[in-house]
């Protein structure tokens, strides 16, 4: 698995100011003074202070960061000549602390590395476990929090046992309680951004404990801040967790998932509270502010239609940054207070919209231009050009609000010029396009789109991994700049006449449609793993192959048909449909609803299935027709991966009766191996006992799998040299065993499945049976193991022979929910993140004996010679026409068994 470079800490600032931007710098009290700080270290570390090294203390201590910077590395190129180590460990120490005051992370970290090893020369292991916690810290801020956890405590750390070089066992062994303190606060913070909530809350209680024995003040406040933060990101989880299961109808999910919002929310105030009294106590007005700014919002969502102890909070917030010296992180502290302005006094009733985003009708527009005006003003005083650029870059988004496109281009475009990293290019990058378009210059705007998904590519895998609830942010995020793109070059595509300039337009929408599929399975996903692109256009990967593309717009649903003719040369056609989003959405989940329903004597699915039909291939009869196409890819957008494509109806037939069909996540996304059908030899596991496993909303129960038994029996009859394993057999122990022993193309898993709002909530039941832990589980209990997708991609991936990919994963039993987006991305990456080829998987609860006969005639028609797309289209049609006429041959039956991935 390999990961891109992380900016976090610069792309939580641009993204989600509406929550703290501060990081929980936890290193030796002084660390969290500032320039007072500074002082303290210098008077304490070095007798005789050289000119360049004052001088730099004192523009420090003066707010100027920059010069202190240039006048300690005059001074570090001195002592390097007089090979005075003493005093340059001391200066760059220094420059650590000021490179992270400017944001200038990688320089603050090359600088501790120099310190670290010079420790460790001269064996001074105390400063060594000091230095090491804060170099994680500086990970942890650029999103790196693996490599954190490791500096602090190794790679496979716990609670009990940390690694020997590690910051933490240092610490320990060396009976350097603050230092201990400060390095099990860090883990906290680390887990807490990875989303590891509870081991987060146990490691932040740890360094509290600590921190109360040695009666350290500043640490206790830090602590109770790190545990109220992460019952706020709690909070938000669990609200979105409560938004999705309302929207496919779980009304017990979504009120269990409510409670917790509600109980997370009321611990943060209480720890935020407890943070404020006792930084009040000692006068911390960093803690002070970070706790302020913590319950403000809190606040909000506790007392929305009371705003007078929300405002009252945000007055203090804004009196005490006031009396905080300026630097980087005090302007965004700024931009952050402006943006909470206008939530607590928008004047519409949502509270989920971020100013920074989005527009909002706010009664504190003046006040919020006026604290960005100063945070602009404070960035030119440090000479933060990077800020400075973010700071315009946010005030132009509220004159882009007020309509007044000119000054807010104006700023925008300063934003552009000053703006070097990635993360901040792709705001405002976006906000120049959506503003070029208001003021109808459209190629301009498609230059700035483009420029601007560019700068996504670089950190695309950064703002997918950081923080695992930010997952939920991705639409209102990222989502838009591809959609309004491909809007914008759909558009242009209508205006052109000649078919040549309409195709060239078509190869500039494929490549972003292609971004955005990927975009959003890496956001499913929650990781970076390896995706297999191919350089091949699909159309080219199998003879009389078509691809259609379907994307959602506001008013709009796009096909695009891409084909290749007889000189093999790619082309493409789009076809509109004047229907809104929302009527896309309820057409789909009304179709789906129907074509479920196996008892429906009347065929009420026909209507729908036909018009759907009408949407995808109408348009096209003529093309496909002329080349003569035999196997249609779909790669499909939202709720339209939810339906079975094969159900579509003419009228007369069913289209699996006319074309072999699959589902490629992707236009590249697709490995275009040849398989040998002779050499398929299967891995199949399977569930016949009735189950139930714990979630995080209690339990749930699933029925017995009555033809799983007769289901594997067929496929290892049938194929020789496979293998069945049911029930207590089917453990990830004993399928971790069987794949490292032997090489098996083919993965069958007969369970039940669940695709959830997320990777971490997508699993299969096993027979193995575990008690849960009374003080960590919703509810207690003997449960079935369940198996995460993430599971199953790591297991592959560290008992894969020869790195031979697994061909086909086959998923029984499994079901995604009707109006769910999130879960059926699920399936379109289910065979990515399994590391295997191609999948089989079903998109509700099949009939457990047509599964059976299905499934194991699917292997037989494969193993004969078949592409796999064929081999499953000769099936459904044999089902078809051995039940004419009768309840049977009901879509329900045969139509959820869909291919995704490699289709040969």
């Amino acid at each position: 698995m390999q990961r891109l470079p992380y900016r976090i800490r610069r792309v939580w600032a641009v993204l989600f100011l509406t929550t703290l931007t501060f990081c929980l710098w936890l290193a030796h009290p002084s660390l969290t003074i500032g320039h007072k700080g500074i002082l303290e270290i210098a008077t304490a570390q070095l007798s005789g202070l050289t000119q360049p090294v004052q001088q730099g203390l004192e523009l420090y201590q003066a707010g100027d960061i920059q010069g202190a910077i240039k006048s300690w590395q005059v001074a570090l190129l001195n002592q390097q000549r007089n090979s005075n180590y003493s005093e340059e460990i001391g200066v760059r120490t220094y420059l650590a602390r000021a490179y992270q005051q400017v944001g200038q992370i990688p320089e603050a970290i090359a600088q501790l590395k120099e310190v670290i090893a010079y420790y460790h020369q001269i064996n001074e292991p105390i400063k060594v476990g000091r230095m090491l916690t804060e170099q994680a810290q500086l990970y942890s801020s650029l999103g790196q929090h693996r490599r954190a956890v490791t500096i602090l405590c190794g790679q496979n750390q716990s609670d009990a046992t940390c690694t020997q070089d590690s910051a933490i066992e240092i610490a320990r062994h060396h009976s350097d309680y603050l230092g201990e303190v400060a390095a099990w606060g860090s883990l906290g913070n680390a887990h807490r951004l990875q989303g590891e909530y509870e081991q987060a809350i146990s490691n932040f209680e740890r360094s509290d404990e600590i921190a109360k024995r040695v009666d350290s003040q500043t640490y206790i406040v830090s602590n109770l801040n790190g545990l109220a933060n992460t019952y706020a990101s709690l909070a938000k989880s669990n609200q979105h967790r409560a938004k999705f299961a309302s929207e496919v109808g779980d009304k017990k999910a979504a009120k269990k998932y409510q409670q917790y919002t509600v109980a997370n929310d009321n611990q943060a105030v209480h720890y935020f509270e407890q943070s404020l009294n006792l930084a009040r106590s000692q006068n911390d007005k960093v803690n002070e502010l970070r706790s302020l700014l913590g319950l403000v919002k809190l606040y909000h969502h506790q007392h929305s239609q009371d705003k007078a102890i929300v405002n009252n909070t945000l007055q203090q917030a804004l009196i005490v940054v006031e009396q905080l010296p300026d630097s980087r992180d005090k302007a965004y502290t700024v931009i952050q207070l402006a943006n909470l302005l206008q939530i607590v006094n928008q004047k519409s009733e949502s509270i989920s919209i971020d100013p920074a985003i989005q527009c909002l009708k706010s009664e504190s527009l003046s006040k919020s231009i006026e604290l960005l005006n100063k945070a602009v003003a404070i960035t030119q005083k440090i000479q933060d050009r990077e800020a400075e650029s973010f700071s315009k870059g946010r005030l132009g988004h509220i004159y882009e609000c007020g309509q007044d496109y000119q000054q807010a281009l104006n700023l925008t475009q300063q934003a552009l010029i000053g703006t070097v990293a990635d993360e901040n290019l792709y705001l405002w990058a976006w906000q120049a396009g959506r503003l070029s378009k208001a003021t109808g210059r459209v190629k301009e705007a498609i230059t700035f789109y483009e420029k601007s998904i560019d700068s996504l590519k670089s950190i695309r895998s950064d703002l997918i991994i950081q923080q695992r609830d930010l997952q939920f942010d991705f639409r209102d995020n990222v989502e838009p700049v591809y959609r309004e793109l491909l809007e914008l070059r759909l558009e242009q595509t209508n205006n052109l006449v000649q078919t040549s300039d309409i195709q060239q337009n078509l190869e500039l929408v494929l490549p972003i449609v292609d971004e955005l599929r990927l975009a959003e399975l890496q956001n499913y996903l929650g990781n970076n793993c390896d995706l297999a692109l191919s350089q091949k256009p699909a159309p080219l990967v199998g003879k009389n192959t078509a691809v259609l593309s379907s994307i959602i717009l506001k008013e709009h649903l796009a096909i695009i048909l891409t084909l290749a003719d007889k000189e093999q040369k790619i082309k493409s056609k789009v076809f509109w449909i004047p229907v809104k989003n929302q009527e896309v959405r309820d057409i789909i989940n009304d179709l789906r609803i129907k074509l479920e329903k196996r008892s429906d004597l009347e065929n009420t699915y026909q209507a729908r299935a036909k018009q759907v039909y009408d949407w995808f291939i109408r348009p096209f009869i003529s093309d496909l027709e002329k080349e003569k196409i035999e196997t249609l890819v779909f790669i499909q957008d939202g709720i339209l991966r939810s339906i079975p494509i094969a159900a579509l109806f003419d009228g007369k037939q069913f289209l699996i009766e006319k074309y072999a069909i699959a589902f490629a996540p992707a236009f590249t996304l697709t490995n275009p191996l040849q398989s040998n059908p002779k050499r398929l030899q299967v891995l199949a596991f399977g569930l016949t006992q009735p189950a139930t496993v714990e979630t995080d909303a209690g339990s749930k129960f699933f029925e017995p799998l009555t033809q799983v038994q007769s289901e594997l029996k067929a496929i290892t009859t049938s194929l020789p040299k496979s293998k069945g394993l049911l029930d207590q057999d089917f453990t990830r122990e004993r399928l971790e065993k069987e794949l490292k022993e032997n090489t098996y193309p083919i993965i069958h898993l007969a369970t039940h499945g669940k695709f959830g709002i997320d990777d971490r909530e997508t699993f299969l039941v096993t027979g193995k049976k575990v008690t849960t832990n009374p003080q960590k589980s919703v509810t207690t209990g003997t449960y079935n193991e369940k198996l995460t997708l993430n599971d199953l991609y790591e297991l592959i991936n560290s008992t894969r022979i020869k790195n031979q990919p697994i061909e086909l994963l086959t998923l029984t039993a499994c079901e995604t929910a009707v109006g769910s987006d999130r879960e059926t991305l699920g399936l379109a990456g289910i065979a990515i993140q399994a590391g295997s080829q191609s999948a089989i998987a079903t998109l509700w609860k099949v009939d457990d004996a047509a599964t059976a006969q299905l499934i194991a005639k699917f292997y037989q028609s494969w193993h004969s010679g078949m592409s796999k797309a064929k081999a499953l289209q000769k099936v459904q049609i044999a089902w078809l026409q051995a039940h004419k006429q009768q309840i049977e041959s009901h879509p329900g039956y045969w139509a959820p068994f869909i291919l995704i991935g490699n289709w040969l």
